[in-house]
């Protein structure tokens, strides 16, 4: 099985003759489709300012979001209701117009839906960074970044977000904005470490993107032992008429609860514009873990569309479903969400979770057909 881990990085690795060239996803503008309204501003990293001719030496930004969920089936947890909330400061500093630092420090409360339904898809993404507990305050990412001078290659060093450099989707990958279930707006499959030391490296070339990152098993306080969490993705852009994106990646690394055993992964990402304001999203993936009999397997898909049929030209809405089989069960879920720009600075998000069948982690039961609302609001600055 290790030999199969190894196999799969060193094949992406060999599809991208220039892997290892840099260019930090998340706040990469080259890869945003300015022309179209479906995709202003879902940057997984809102609080960043928009690229510039020339950006300030040093910015403070910020994003202030609460919300709340509640559980309004099975009838037993009727009453169940579910506060969570978030502050992101992001300190920007660019002491030299190739050399970029970051520093992102995240207050966030509450626990959400899933400390009583223990969902496979987890349906509070935000809750996902609490690490068990219910308030936490830590830093979230602070790295450094080089580029070249036409911003084509970028090499991130710091601690990392996996998430916000490997497996993205314009239509299905901020929390804050879109989906709010984990498992649409990542791949579960992913299985990404928390954030820790690592490095990203990526290049543009024309209509390809090829990446590369290597990333500890955990933060500088936890076990840092086993193998350390590796990761390629190949990606290309404009296939077809209107814009569109296209990803493969592959990892290895160590089981989080057994260090001595590997684990390993491949993905899909497809997020493509049908028409000017709607575009469809699809993932998948599978990974296998060393001493386990089962190979999990994800998928999901969607659509997102902007309502300007309504007047609503900066309004979001989506909708889509997923399937997640692991050895600790099966799980469909499906989303809907309505996202209503109140400014440029403001917007409410309504959203609506279905459960329709998965193992409850917390109870031992399974739950079916359970309808889990929620309302969001968001404030940048």
């Amino acid at each position: 099985m290790t030999r199969l881990a190894l196999l799969l990085v060193s094949v992406a690795a060999l599809a991208a003759p220039a892997l290892g060239a840099a260019q930090e996803t998340t706040k990469d503008a080259q890869e945003a489709e300015p022309e179209s309204p479906a995709r202003a501003g879902l940057e997984r990293r809102q609080t960043l300012p928009p690229p510039g001719p020339i950006p300030p030496a040093f910015s403070v930004n910020g994003a202030l979001r609460g919300g709340v969920q509640w559980i309004v089936n099975p009838a037993r947890a009727k009453d169940d209701v579910f506060g969570f909330g978030a502050f992101d400061l992001v300190l920007i500093g660019r002491p030299t117009p190739n050399v970029t630092l970051l520093a992102d420090v995240e207050a966030i409360v509450g626990p959400g839906p899933d400390a009583a339904l223990g969902s496979l898809s987890r349906v509070n993404q935000d809750a996902e960074r609490l690490a068990g507990g219910d308030t936490r305050v830590f830093l979230r990412e602070a790295w450094i970044r080089l580029q070249s001078a036409d911003a084509s290659i970028r090499f991130n060093v710091g601690k990392l977000d996996v998430q916000h450099y490997f497996d993205r989707n314009f239509f299905a990958e901020d929390e804050t904005r879109q989906f709010l279930s984990a498992a649409l707006s990542g791949n579960p499959m992913l299985a990404q470490p928390p954030n820790g030391p690592g490095t990203s490296l990526r290049i543009s070339q024309d209509d390809w993107r090829y990446a590369f990152g290597v990333h500890a098993p955990g933060d500088v306080d936890d076990d840092l032992s086993g193998l350390p969490y590796v990761i390629a993705e190949l990606g290309r852009r404009r296939i077809f008429s209107f814009a569109g994106h296209y990803r493969w990646w592959a990892r290895v690394g160590s089981v989080p609860e057994r260090r001595d055993d590997v684990t390993w992964g491949t993905g899909i990402s497809v997020d493509q514009l049908v028409a000017a304001g709607t575009g469809v999203f699809v993932r998948a993936g599978l990974a296998r873990r060393e001493g386990e009999s089962l190979t999990s397997h994800a998928w999901s898909a969607g659509v997102q569309h902007t309502p300007s049929w309504l007047g609503r030209a900066k309004d979001l809405m989506g909708a889509g479903y997923s399937f997640v089989r692991q050895p600790e069960g099966r799980e469909h879920v499906a989303e809907v969400y309505y996202n209503v720009s109140l400014a440029d600075c403001c917007a409410v998000i309504a959203n609506v979770e279905w459960i329709v069948s998965g193992p409850n982690q917390v109870s031992g039961r399974r739950n079916r057909d359970v309808v889990v609302p929620g309302l969001r609001a968001l404030i940048l600055f």
